[in-house]
């Protein structure tokens, strides 16, 4: 359900919130900044572009969710201090995105992953400004998703503040270190792109569990599928 932008641009200034978020992959991140913008899932697949599979693909196209662009409030690999699960990308972009009436912007009371096929819209998104505040404490951060919906073109890159990357502080096969490789795909990609390349970050974790949970608990098939710019079925070995 569509809301006020400026409604909820006031409402997210009080609630603290600076900036919005979308984190990815390395390879389907390098598509954006080719392509210039953040892109749907449906339009990269439509125009055969390249991003890394998903397991949610099949429950956001049956719930028509395919083809909208996600936005987080915070970073959730600083807040969680753990590795953010949809990749080792962030980009982060100015608050005031939500004042161009260009974006249709709808907000989600959880997850798609975990809605119910019988639900209603009114069950998934909040319905206007005011109950999102009113119920802003019921709703873990992290479920509170920012919807564009159905851009039909690359967006936001106007906005864009910075792109940080991880730093996941791991080897894998034959000696392949995943911080290398993702930098230097990051360094090519933005040759031509002076501007981009000079908002680039490289995160540099301390007090956090991400560089563990790399390590012991994210397979080397999925460090591959989120570092590495292609998929290179050699490192597995």
């Amino acid at each position: 359900m569509k809301l006020d932008n400026r409604k909820l641009y006031e409402l997210l200034k009080e609630k603290g919130v600076t900036n919005l978020y979308h984190a990815n992959t390395v390879a389907t991140s390098i598509t954006f900044i080719e392509e210039g913008g953040l892109l749907s899932r449906e339009y990269v697949e439509s125009k055969e572009l390249y991003q890394t599979p998903q397991t949610s693909d099949e429950i956001d196209k049956l719930f028509d969710v395919f083809d909208d662009i996600f936005l987080d409030t915070i970073d959730l690999h600083k807040h969680f201090c753990r590795q953010n699960h949809y990749g080792p990308v962030l980009f982060q972009f100015s608050l005031e995105l939500l004042l161009d009436d260009e974006f249709e912007i709808w907000v989600t009371k959880d997850n798609p992953i975990y809605w119910s096929k019988n639900s209603n819209l009114s069950d998934n998104y909040f319905q206007n400004v005011n109950e999102l505040s009113d119920e802003w404490d019921n709703h873990e951060i992290q479920r509170k998703m920012f919807t564009v919906k159905k851009p039909s073109k690359p967006i936001l890159f106007n906005y864009l503040e910075s792109i940080t990357l991880d730093n996941p502080k791991v080897l894998i096969n034959n000696g392949v270190s995943l911080r290398k490789e993702s930098r230097k795909a990051f360094e090519k990609a933005t040759r031509s792109k002076s501007k981009i390349r000079d908002i680039l970050v490289w995160r540099d974790c301390g007090h956090c569990f991400c560089a563990d949970n790399y390590l012991n608990q994210v397979p080397t098939p999925e460090l591959i599928q989120k570092f590495l710019p292609v998929y290179h079925a050699e490192f597995e070995e």
